[in-house]
């Protein structure tokens, strides 16, 4: 797909398996989303034209958003709501046992009602609340600027919608289909409420497209990278960078063998103003990273599984789905149990696809693998809570506070369920003598054969049988003791595979020199306490969240004095000094620690053939 100036985008209808006749037979919704002032004042208007019959009647606004695993539609930011018809307002009342339903009685001779309100662009919350417009860009995610009958389904619901942009010079990119552009009036075909909520659209002054694959085969689709950017130079991305994501691309299709979307679009900002993003859809991606992401190189391995992470959604979460996250509604709550699947062996997946496509080193593998165990290994929560537990709890962990993680322990499904499918991929390769992995798996269970974007739900019965009829094993008792049980420790998929932990003074890629949890045991970026370990020389010695630390040792703190103290008093045995300040309160903690920095890294068992090192060997034939 390319997006081309004034902003038209030629979209070929393809989805008859998601769309039904009677989504087709009921009338639609026209829905006009105003977002010319988005980019200079933060706000966007909508307009509805409703067809109704007399009676009483509720409205919803979207609050359960696929792919955010939450309550978390941004209600709070609709203002100036009016509903009217023949002129006439109508008066509503917000249902107090759901405060996302409004309720009215639509009077005797009405047939369209006029629904206008205004969404207040937030630069801050979750998900779909905190990304809006910068000067440059604008996002526009069709849950914060919908209310839809509550008799009407995903399906039933149909919408015809039309956006005004900022401007007649702003492109744009989406999954939506039949665009039709006058001037900065964007017009697209008529669209199930599900199929809407799954395409948000970026527009923006400064953008740039990629082809990333063109199928011309028997199942014919394409893949494209749209950028939109705050500056033109951030959009100088070199061949070998779009070369990666072309890997992608590849390596994804060549694991799972299928694909279920026909034109499937990168939708990505590159931004240092509007907040970072990563939401899956079906046929796109909804990604958002710093403004120098695809310009330098270290930006690009840091976020390197992010799109990877992402797009395998579109088979991990999208055409498979937990059948607790599977509603026919936007208003339904979710069942989040599975994550550690959804969320889980996608996080893996993310990873290994980062490696596979070159834009991370092989070389890290390792010491990547090794972070994240010893992340795991040193968080007192899982002495109480199992892992399970943060996925069911995923509507409140998203948004928790982040000081004292390790104790609370947050969305752990992700990188520890990273963790547990490496282990299963392990016991695979062992058992099969290295003829299957979780790649065989994972092609069987989430590929199968070509479709549209279409939803097959499945059960946890589902994946134990997946996984015995490609390996049998007792993967019930296995996901009974590393997800349901209390778990001291977090699997460990490497011993087997080649390699053991050790402990070194030197900071890895994953685990940088300002990280001080296995030593001294606390977490400070930018000289602020985000995490203390209960029962490490930090905690004894009193130190805790949110303290600035100001001086180590009679010093202005810096991370490097904070690493050559610990030098120091692993020679001296002297304790080291930190003086720090909470509010306007000063004193001076001594910490009695003298074992010297120590980071996380896997180093090679010779004697064990390495199988972790092939689990991020490339798959697509060149």
């Amino acid at each position: 797909m390319k997006i081309s100036s004034p902003g038209a985008i030629a979209v070929t209808a393809l989805f008859p398996l998601f769309l039904c006749t009677s989504a087709r037979a009921a009338e639609p919704i026209a829905l006009t989303v105003d977002a010319s002032q988005a980019a200079s004042q933060n706000i966007v208007r909508t307009h509805e034209a409703i067809p109704v019959t007399p009676g009483a009647m509720t409205l919803y606004y979207p609050q359960w958003i696929p792919g955010e695993h939450g309550p978390v539609g941004p209600i709070e930011n609709v203002a100036a709501l009016t509903i009217s018809g023949n002129g006439a307002t109508i008066p509503w009342h917000r249902n107090p046992a759901n405060l996302f339903a409004f309720t009215f009685d639509v009077p005797a001779g009405v047939s369209t009602l006029d629904v206008d309100f205004t969404y207040l662009g937030a630069t801050f919350g979750h998900y779909s609340s905190n990304r809006l417009a910068s000067p440059n860009i604008l996002v526009i995610d069709w849950n914060q600027n919908v209310l839809y009958p509550s008799t009407g389904t995903n399906d039933s619901t149909t919408l015809d919608p039309t956006l005004i942009l900022p401007g007649e010079n702003w492109r744009f990119a989406s999954a939506l289909y039949d665009p039709k552009q006058t001037g900065a009036r964007v017009h697209f075909g008529v669209t199930p409420l599900g199929r809407l909520m799954d395409s948000p659209l970026d527009s923006c002054v400064n953008s740039r497209s990629w082809d990333l694959l063109q199928d011309t085969g028997s199942f014919p689709g394409t893949a494209s990278l749209n950028v939109c950017a705050d500056t033109a130079e951030e959009l100088d991305a070199s061949t070998k960078t779009v070369d990666h994501f072309r890997s992608l691309v590849k390596e994804m299709i060549a694991m799972y063998g299928a694909r279920h979307w026909h034109d499937y679009h990168f939708l990505l900002t590159v931004s240092d103003v509007m907040p970072g993003e990563g939401v899956e859809h079906h046929e796109s991606s909804d990604d958002g990273e710093g403004g120098n992401y695809l310009i330098d190189q270290m930006s690009l391995q840091r976020g390197g599984d992010l799109l990877s992470h992402e797009f395998n959604h579109s088979w991990d979460g999208k055409y498979r789905m937990p059948a607790g996250l599977l509603r026919n509604n936007l208003n339904t709550s979710y069942d989040d149990s599975l994550l550690w699947v959804y969320e889980g062996m996608t996080q893996y997946y993310g990873d290994v696809m980062s490696y596979r496509d070159g834009i991370r080193e092989a070389k890290n593998w390792p010491d990547h693998i090794a972070a994240v165990w010893a992340n795991y290994d040193n968080e007192q929560g899982r002495m109480w809570r199992s892992l399970g537990d943060t996925a069911t709890s995923g509507p409140f962990l998203y948004g928790a506070p982040r000081g004292y993680n390790s104790s609370r322990r947050g969305v752990d499904f992700y990188t520890e369920g990273e963790l547990l499918w490496l282990k299963a991929d392990s016991i695979i390769r062992d058992l099969s003598h290295d003829t299957k992995s979780l790649d065989t798996f994972a092609r069987e269970f989430f590929g199968r054969t070509n479709t549209g974007p279409i939803t097959v739900s499945y059960t946890r019965e589902d994946v134990i049988a997946g996984l015995n009829a490609v390996q049998p094993y007792d993967w019930a008792g296995f996901f009974n003791t590393w997800v349901d049980a209390i778990a001291p420790h977090p699997p460990d998929a490497f011993t087997a595979d080649g390699w053991r932990l050790a402990y070194t003074a030197e900071p890895s890629q994953d685990v940088r020199k300002n990280n001080f949890a296995y030593s001294l045991g606390f977490s400070a970026p930018a000289g602020t306490v985000s995490d203390v370990h209960v029962g490490s020389p930090a905690w004894k010695a009193g130190l805790g969240f949110n303290q600035r630390l100001v001086a180590v040792n009679g010093r202005t703190y810096s991370d490097d004095l904070m690493y050559d103290a610990m030098k120091a008093a692993q020679r001296s045995h002297e304790p080291i000094q930190l003086l720090i300040v909470k509010d306007d309160v000063y004193r001076t903690i001594s910490i009695p620690y003298y074992e010297g920095p120590r980071y996380p890294h896997l180093v090679r068992a010779p004697a064990l053939a390495d199988r972790l090192s092939t689990v991020i060997k490339p798959l697509a034939k060149e």
